[in-house]
């Protein structure tokens, strides 16, 4: 698997040559190979782009991402297939159990709510609040009926904003660094959904009918906690600077725990998949492994 993150603003082509992504602009000339690049994320909307690369890039399983006028990711280039047995992975995910389905976003809600504690107290949030969100834990019920993840999101953002703050609110610059980090994480979760043979558009609990990746969205759960501690930690100053949008995609570079060590998140995410796929094998919760972001090393260039 590819581990470089390829960031586009200012260049005048990209084109394929032997087995390399080649960026021209004015008198430079870089090449960078294929099977090292994890993910390609294109902000210059003046690039010109040949479709033979696109073809290689796609071949090589590489995560591409055009991004808008705002710098946000608007539309995402996946292989049509990227696994051997990709016929075989559809087939036993058609299969997977309504009830199995459920255990498997009740687990996620617990992590995602563990995580959630987990920055609180890495902020210094007073010890009430802290335990109010992890009293929650262990209400969480098969399936998530009650809606606990709702509950906990109110007091994990009202603990670090006013009591006016929404995640729709625009005039908070925070909620676009916010929108950032998760679509980054979001691509880079469906990347690997289609590179392990599964459908994306398939959630375990999200069914939007328009959404072509439930299943990352039912996963980014408890990844979102990696991109809310960088954005507490380091709130932007103005909107979306260069600087700051290639400090959120190098996120993907960041280490957290899972399986008791330390990995990158692109590892974290395909770890996760695996384990899924091992509980839907055997119904064992035991299986499932998430992030666990007690520990978090940021990714130093």
């Amino acid at each position: 698997m590819g581990w470089r993150i390829v960031h586009v603003s200012k260049i005048d082509q990209m084109s394929l040559q032997l087995d390399n992504l080649r960026l021209q602009r004015n008198d430079q000339d870089i090449k960078i190979p294929l099977r090292d690049i994890f993910a390609l994320v294109i902000e210059d909307l003046t690039c010109k782009l040949t479709s033979r690369l696109m073809i290689e890039l796609s071949k090589n399983n590489v995560l591409v991402l055009l991004c808008n006028q705002h710098y946000l990711p608007e539309c995402i280039v996946q292989p049509v297939s990227g696994h051997a047995s990709h016929y075989r992975q559809m087939m036993k995910q058609l299969e997977w159990s309504k009830e199995l389905k459920q255990i498997a976003w009740q687990q996620v809600v617990m992590r995602k709510i563990e995580n959630q504690s987990l920055v609180m107290r890495k902020n210094m949030i007073e010890n009430i609040q802290c335990e109010k969100i992890e009293s929650l834990i262990n209400k969480v019920e098969v399936g998530d009926l009650s809606n606990q993840e709702g509950q906990a999101a109110r007091l994990y953002f009202n603990s670090f904003f006013d009591n006016e703050f929404t995640r729709q609110d625009s005039d908070y610059i925070e909620n676009a660094a916010l929108n950032y980090g998760y679509a980054i994480l979001n691509s880079a979760i469906a990347r690997t959904i289609v590179a392990k043979g599964l459908i994306s558009g398939l959630g375990i609990h999200h069914k939007g009918e328009r959404n072509l990746n439930n299943l990352a969205s039912d996963l980014i759960e408890p990844f979102r906690q990696i991109v809310d501690y960088f954005v507490i930690k380091n709130p932007p100053n103005e909107y979306l600077t260069k600087e700051y949008r290639v400090d959120l995609i190098n996120l993907l570079h960041a280490k957290v725990r899972i399986e008791n060590k330390m990995q990158t998140v692109i590892r974290v995410i395909e770890l996760t998949i695996d384990s899924l796929l091992r509980f839907f094998e055997t119904g064992n919760p035991d299986k499932l492994q998430f992030p666990d972001v007690s520990k978090i090393v940021l990714y130093e260039p």
